[in-house]
């Protein structure tokens, strides 16, 4: 029996941008949507907020939400779990999606759907720490595949070791191959404006702790920041609230607010 591709984790500029098919090699071979980057989703793991839900032709249709762009997910066969979950979510649930990409490209016109596998509800720090992640995964690609362009990289060896990944080299070898080139600005635009809104999100976060305690140690700050945001992150936006005037240290590694 044939295993089941893993779950991508993506975000939705990556996803909506799939415009090309690939099809694996012999009778039982994997068809992927090929994106923009060049990364090749069969299956794909998504998280953001739940935006409603709609009927067409008697198959529901989700709609969920990331930083970025809204996606439409088809609720059908691939579904695991009772329709009646769905009814018990509410608008603006943070959610877990798995989907699965449907890809046609007959009579030469290229389309896709996105359909649900699973849902769940999950709070609104993880999904926040799982969307960073997979902002991530894609800051990381657009720096490598910048690389390979500068670099003239562009065969399939090549591109898999720099990526770390055989199934990305064949992905992004494609991409070369259809395009000649990849607009990886237009991503890396994205992923800036999504860094500078956590960025700012996690200032506040730091400062609304500070502002609980009439003193606190850069320790202890760490300690209830552990696993959210990295340690020299903290000590960044430590600097910057104080140069700011927002907290002052009272003594070393000691900080308090400024009212």
């Amino acid at each position: 029996m044939k295993q089941r591709e893993p779950a991508v984790r993506i975000s939705t500029p990556e996803l909506l941008g799939m415009d090309e098919i690939y099809k694996e090699e012999g009778e039982d071979g994997t068809t992927y949507g090929l994106s923009e980057l060049g990364l090749l989703v069969n299956r794909f793991l998504l998280v953001g907020k739940f935006v409603g839900k709609s009927d067409e032709d008697e198959r529901s249709i989700l709609r969920v939400k990331d930083s970025f762009n809204e996606v439409s997910l088809y609720v059908g066969s691939y579904y695991s779990d009772s329709l009646e979950l769905l009814e018990e979510l509410t608008e603006s649930d943070n959610v877990l999606v798995v989907g699965k990409v449907s890809i046609s490209s007959a009579q030469s016109q290229f389309s896709k759907r996105f359909y649900l596998e699973n849902i769940s509800r999950i709070s609104e720090l993880e999904r926040k720490y799982l969307e960073a992640k997979a902002v991530q995964f894609l800051s990381d690609r657009v720096k490598k595949i910048s690389r390979a362009i500068s670099s003239g990289i562009k065969e399939k060896e090549e591109l898999s070791t720099l990526l770390n990944s055989e199934k990305n080299g064949i992905g992004l070898s494609r991409r070369f191959e259809l395009k000649g080139s990849i607009d990886v600005e237009k991503f890396s635009d994205q992923v800036n404006i999504f860094l500078q809104s956590v960025n700012k999100s996690n200032r506040d976060s730091i400062l609304k702790e500070i502002k609980n305690y009439r003193e606190i140690s850069m320790d202890e700050i760490a300690d209830k920041f552990d696993g959210k945001i990295p340690r020299e992150e903290l000590e960044n936006e430590i600097r910057d609230l104080m140069n700011d005037g927002e907290i002052m240290e009272i003594k070393t590694g000691i900080y308090r607010y400024v009212p």
